[in-house]
């Protein structure tokens, strides 16, 4: 059953996943308050109900994206074309920690460079 679960939840955040990499596909900066949104709640989504379901690894990735998007909802962080770059790094290594078969798209050192600019939005911010 947990199984069934778990192959359904992981299904569902890749499409969710790929509706964020076309919500900010063509954003070069300012991210309109319905896309920080959807980004926010699929971000806490997936943060929340991986580990649940024995996902451990997607945690440290999703963690300072939704933090940061948290912050963008609140306003302590304006948007930038940074963001959304990262934003957009970030979502084949999420998707690629899903699905544990693929590798990753992205290098590591690039994926290491975002997260600590994340943690660096959140740092100021805190």
């Amino acid at each position: 059953m947990i199984e069934k679960i778990k192959e359904t939840f992981i299904k569902d955040s890749i499409k969710d996943l790929e509706v964020i990499e076309n919500l900010v596909r063509e954003k070069k900066g300012e991210l309109e308050d319905c896309i920080i949104e959807k980004v926010f709640a699929i971000a806490h989504n997936i943060k929340g109900t991986a580990p649940m379901l024995g996902i451990e690894s997607v945690d440290h990735i999703v963690k300072p994206m939704e933090l940061v998007y948290s912050g963008l909802r609140d306003g302590s962080i304006a948007s930038s074309s940074e963001i959304v770059s990262n934003t957009q790094k970030l979502i084949p290594v999420i998707k690629s920690e899903l699905l544990q078969t693929q590798q990753h798209q992205i290098d590591k050192n690039d994926v290491n460079d975002t997260l600590r600019f994340f943690d660096s939005l959140i740092t100021k911010n805190a």
